[in-house]
């Protein structure tokens, strides 16, 4: 018999330019945080706009 509780984190990290799931955050209510993915593609958009860091949109 397994118990093991599964946690399930309601946050998650989007990337701000090709929506490609970052990560996951563990909060207390669904939101949606948004960062830059590791793909070259968007680390070069992201330096040529001259973005701030991570903003959070909550639904």
């Amino acid at each position: 018999m397994n118990d093991s509780v599964k946690q399930m984190n309601m946050g998650v990290i989007l990337c701000r330019h090709c929506n490609a799931q970052v990560d996951t955050v563990d909060t207390d209510r669904i939101a949606t945080f948004y960062g830059v993915c590791d793909q070259p593609e968007c680390r070069e958009l992201h330096s040529r706009l001259d973005i701030p860091g991570v903003v959070m949109d909550e639904e």
